[in-house]
């Protein structure tokens, strides 16, 4: 992961979300989904993305790249460019903030939040959904899996679709930086997307690729966070933190045993093994 910057040249509207992020392009000319330090979830929830982000893509899990975006001062005044608390407006603090790069251009391709089930199929990587489940439960994931989908440009024939996850900051209960069970998150919002896998396969691979994660892996996953995202104590915090991940790698299959059932209730299917 690059720890190059990123200087956001356009600001283009405000994103939904806990976090108030925003879509912005940068003056390398892609599109990012931009996470500002202050905003009301925390700074520890882009520490947050940014592991999460390296951990996934080190197990190949489709998700967007993530750049250090600089706010210029020129856009820091910029009328839309605040968080709504309660009824005031706090402006963004600092001038690093994190940006997770869109997949494609959204101004010319549909980016979907959403798909019909009879379409889900056509997912071509949809066994990543039980992949992130497994992921989920290990970094105690407080949330929902947050997803898009875009058209795969590399199937040439009929519907293709990629899904990526997105919108990671609430690993390790956000800002807590906790790592507990809570049966239920780390779920997508589609229970039907579980029913086309084989899921005693897949998490079966997913657990080997979790318990093979070097210690070396997790106690770097923060190389390249800005300083300026750490509070007092947060990097002590941090390390503690992710001794603990590497720790829960050994209890993880007891965990999905425990989770698993939930899993198959909520999407309506039969029991699996693994």
């Amino acid at each position: 992961m690059t720890q190059e910057h990123v200087k956001i040249m356009r600001l283009i509207r405000r994103m939904r979300g806990g976090s108030q992020a925003h879509l912005v392009q940068g003056n390398d000319g892609n599109f990012y989904v931009a996470k500002f330090l202050g905003n009301p979830q925390g700074n520890r929830t882009l520490i947050n993305e940014w592991i999460a982000c390296r951990l996934l893509r080190d197990m190949g899990i489709s998700t967007p790249r993530l750049r250090i975006l600089e706010l210029p001062s020129a856009l820091q005044p910029h009328s839309d460019l605040y968080f709504l608390v309660g009824s005031k407006r706090i402006a963004p603090q600092g001038v690093l903030h994190l940006g997770s790069q869109c997949p494609v251009d959204p101004e010319k391709t549909a980016i979907f939040d959403f798909l019909p089930d009879t379409i889900l199929p056509k997912v071509v990587n949809l066994s990543e959904f039980a992949t992130k489940f497994v992921f989920d439960q290990w970094v105690s994931q407080s949330d929902r899996v947050q997803t898009i989908f875009v058209r795969d440009r590399k199937v040439t024939t009929g519907i293709a679709l990629r899904v990526y996850f997105v919108d990671h900051g609430r690993v390790f209960y956000g800002s807590e930086w906790q790592l507990r069970e809570q049966p239920l998150c780390g779920l997508a919002f589609q229970p039907k997307v579980y029913s086309y896998l084989d899921l005693g396969v897949l998490v079966e691979k997913a657990l080997y690729q979790v318990e093979s994660i070097h210690e070396t892996t997790l106690l770097t996953a923060a190389e390249g966070v800005p300083s300026s995202w750490f509070a007092a104590g947060d990097r002590e915090g941090l390390d503690t933190l992710l001794v603990k991940l590497g720790r829960r790698q050994v209890n993880l299959r007891a965990v999905i045993a425990r989770q698993l059932p939930a899993l198959c209730a909520y999407a309506g299917i039969e029991p699996v093994k693994f």
